[in-house]
């Protein structure tokens, strides 16, 4: 008996055990003597989920045009009046915070005066050169920080991808980024290289929450050149006059955030003197 037990044991383990062919079954119901086994689908042999369909970028700028406050309200913007504070960062985090003005008059002047306890730090536009002031020492500026900065106002604010097509600056799609559609906008100098700006749109408010673009190139620790790059991040978005505007703005270079604004006020149209854009 015992080895009569044995012998019905290991006919029983092969009576039971998957053929060769079931082994490498993927897919379909197999009969079992257990009964009908389904197997759970093996998501890596599935074929790849199909991209996802864009919608036409036209469509998104216009309704971007619109969560922005509407074509007539935007036009109807002459200039605008701004006061907060502004925080400086390090490598260690925040370095000092100080009253900010910033005051702006079309897409070319512009005017930021941060409130030094040593001082007033003046940096502007007239629309003809880029200036720097310090308790009455000016300079002429060519790029940098302060030419960046200048430039997120001015040739790269939000105005310059709203008047883009009209303006017949080149715009492309360059699909989404996590929860964003990137369009960029590209400008043609004359005796420059064309200027490229990138807008990323906030899939569910429609609204601009960065704007970025190259400065140049940095090498990396290990010899690599990789593009520099400036960078925008606007939030807290509160209406004024009816126009969504941001009253939080944070600055990176590369990657490392070098600035923060939190703005308490905003005003459109307060008619600034022509002397506000000078030195």
């Amino acid at each position: 008996m015992p080895r009569l037990a044995v012998l019905y044991a290991l006919l029983s383990l092969i009576w039971l055990s998957p053929t060769r062919s079931e082994l490498f079954q993927t897919e379909g119901p197999r009969v079992t003597p257990l009964g009908t086994q389904r197997p759970i689908p093996d998501r890596r042999l599935s074929k790849e989920d199909p991209p996802e369909a864009l919608e036409d970028i036209d469509k998104v700028l216009r309704r971007t045009l619109e969560a922005h406050g509407g074509r007539v309200s935007l036009d109807s913007v002459r200039d605008s009046v701004a006061v907060g504070r502004i925080t400086f960062f390090g490598m260690e985090g925040p370095k000092g915070s100080f009253d900010v003005t910033l005051v702006q008059r079309g897409t070319s002047q512009v005017r930021r005066t941060i409130r030094h306890q040593n001082g007033e730090v003046r940096q502007g536009s007239d629309g003809n050169f880029i200036w720097e002031s310090f308790n009455g020492m000016t300079r002429s500026v060519f790029g940098g920080p302060v030419g960046n900065f200048i430039e997120s106002q001015t040739t790269r604010s939000l105005t310059a991808l709203f008047d883009s097509r009209r303006q017949g600056f080149a715009v492309r799609d360059l699909g989404r980024k996590q929860d964003a559609r990137v369009v960029e906008v590209e400008v043609e100098e004359k005796d420059k290289s064309s200027r490229k700006t990138s807008y990323f749109i906030e899939r569910e408010t429609s609204r601009v929450t960065r704007v970025e673009w190259t400065t140049g190139e940095v090498t990396t620790l290990f010899g690599d050149l990789v593009p520099a790059t400036a960078a925008y991040v606007l939030s807290d978005f509160r209406s004024v006059q009816g126009i969504p505007t941001p009253f939080q703005i944070e600055r990176y270079v590369n990657g490392t955030k070098i600035e923060e604004t939190r703005l308490s006020t905003v005003r459109y149209n307060a008619s600034p003197k022509d002397d506000m854009f000078q030195p």
